[in-house]
């Protein structure tokens, strides 16, 4: 017989990945506390712990006399209140237009110890208002026999691509710094200066093992970097 601890958690847990996944999209409702019982076969006491946790990572909330809303679908949602810097531009109205421009395994991270022996390097450019704002270089440890064709589909996330091959994100560790642009960097972002922000992020799971590495690079005189930070 599985420990009451367990189960509500493996019913968290699944809801937790339909929701990043988009089976539940933001802004809709999660079945009913009824409906949850059927589907996983437990019982009434199971689901609400399982939505409590849900709620207390802020994932759900409930509505009074509606049911329990979608409100954020993001992977790392415990880790942090902060608002990812794309999101904050478009609450702010821009126009984020976001292209994949090559997705390839690679062994040139070779100094850095990934979860997987498998990487796969990820480069992609955003746009803001039609100008290239944003290079990003993601290296990801995947495991040997994943999937790797929802990676190029038009509305890719790369947190939601993660959590759909079993990645969960414990930690992660973010650097800034001013530096000088590479040719690639400048081309890719039509720079005219010398200088650009670069930002490294380092994604760690549960057992402290590295499974994301990427560097981006940000133009900050077409769009200063913002945080915006919940209290």
């Amino acid at each position: 017989m599985k420990n009451k601890k367990i189960l509500y958690q493996e019913v968290s847990d699944s809801i937790k990945k339909d929701i990043i996944e988009g089976k539940y999209p933001l802004n809709t409702y999660v079945p009913t506390e009824i409906e949850l019982e059927k589907m996983f076969d437990v019982s009434k006491i199971t689901v609400r712990k399982a939505i409590q946790i849900l709620c207390n990572e802020g994932y759900l909330v409930k509505q009074s006399g509606k049911g329990t809303e979608v409100i954020s679908n993001r992977p790392f949602n415990i880790l942090s209140k902060a608002s990812s810097f794309t999101t904050v531009l478009e609450k702010q109205g821009n126009v984020v237009t976001k292209s994949i421009l090559s997705v390839e395994e690679t062994d040139l991270v070779t100094d850095m110890t990934f979860k997987h022996d498998r990487v796969i390097e990820i480069t992609r450019l955003f746009e803001i208002k039609e100008e290239p704002a944003i290079f990003f270089k993601h290296y990801i440890s995947v495991p040997k026999n994943s999937d790797l064709n929802s990676i190029q589909t038009e509305n890719f996330s790369l947190y939601a691509f993660m959590a759909s091959i079993g990645t969960q994100i414990s930690y992660i560790d973010d650097q800034f710094s001013a530096v000088e642009a590479t040719e690639e960097v400048k081309n890719r972002l039509e720079l005219s200066k010398e200088f650009v922000l670069k930002r490294v992020r380092q994604s760690f799971d549960k057992d402290n093992q590295l499974v994301e590495y990427t560097v981006a690079f940000y133009d900050s005189d077409k769009q200063p970097y913002i945080i915006d930070y919940e209290v």
